[in-house]
């Protein structure tokens, strides 16, 4: 199969223009209402196909794109339940066909559902994404990708008119293991640049400050700059939310756990996190930890 017909689940911050990039480069795109049930309409115009459930992808599609929040949403597409009943993808695949959960899930779940869905011929890819938005808009995240070899082969026209970095990780679960790492150092260090300001402030140093020299020193990263441009703007509307940021390190801090590794800065990190969305801002950017002077105090 050569993947050109594609089913797209999950038109979220990340999922619309990756959809939309689909499109322009010429797949044919069905998408399904999900959480927005308006969302889907914007992608009329450019030509998506629009379903209501999943087991209408059913010999519409060759391969099923996976951009949700939880591991426990894409189960349910997959497999059937939360309103869809025994409806689900896995009902409806063929021998040879290929589902790509692109989000970021708990990689045990990953295997569960990759060992299901291999019975009846059907690949299960972890393909999660890094770049956030304006990597999804351009076309130029980075993929890490889970699975066998042959099926990773197959799906690479899609995957490389996603991203521009396409590396396979391993088996099953690889790709969803190492997106958790990328998030662990990555949020990690946005949790520590709230500390270093909160510590400004109490310096009596002016933040901007602050954040130019790092921008130009040993402690400058995509992490910072992203921060740095928010915080600037004082722009907090979600590019990633602090409550998928949480959900992230709880899904790293319980791999770690289940492999006997202990987590000791990825465990203060999260309270930062779990703070923050206790306080009613889960829905905000993940830059918004580091924006009240309150925090560290």
């Amino acid at each position: 199969m050569t993947c050109s017909s594609l089913g797209f689940i999950g038109l979220g911050a990340m999922g619309m223009p990756m959809a939309q990039n689909l499109l322009r480069k010429g797949f044919r795109v069905t998408v399904m209402r999900h959480r927005d049930p308006d969302a889907p309409v914007a992608l009329a115009g450019l030509g998506a196909g629009i379903v209501d459930s999943p087991a209408e992808f059913g010999g519409l599609v060759e391969a099923v794109i996976l951009m949700l929040p939880t591991s426990r949403e894409v189960e349910e597409v997959v497999l059937g339940s939360g309103g869809f009943g025994s409806r689900g993808i896995a009902g409806v695949m063929s021998p040879g066909q290929i589902v790509l959960d692109m989000g970021t899930s708990d990689p045990a779940s990953t295997r569960r559902l990759a060992a299901q869905l291999a019975v009846q011929g059907v690949a299960f890819l972890d393909a999660p994404v890094t770049g956030g938005v304006k990597g999804a808009e351009a076309g130029t995240l980075t993929i890490m990708v889970g699975g066998p070899s042959d099926a990773v082969e197959r799906a690479q026209p899609v995957l490389r008119a996603l991203g521009t970095v396409v590396i396979h990780a391993g088996e099953s679960g690889a790709g969803h293991v190492v997106k958790l790492l990328n998030n662990l150092i990555a949020l990690s260090t946005t949790a520590l640049i709230a500390e270093a300001l909160a510590l400004a402030d109490r310096s009596g140093v002016a933040r901007s400050t602050v954040l130019e020299v790092l921008e130009h020193g040993s402690a400058n990263s995509t992490t910072l700059r992203g921060v740095s441009a928010r915080l600037r703007e004082g722009r907090f509307d979600p590019g990633f939310k602090l409550a998928l940021a949480r959900k992230d390190l709880r899904l790293a801090e319980e791999l770690a756990q289940a492999l006997g590794v202990r987590l000791e800065v990825a465990a203060a990190a999260r309270a930062m996190y779990d703070r923050a969305c206790d306080a009613g801002k889960g829905d905000l950017d993940v830059a918004a930890i580091a924006a009240t002077k309150a925090v560290g105090a």
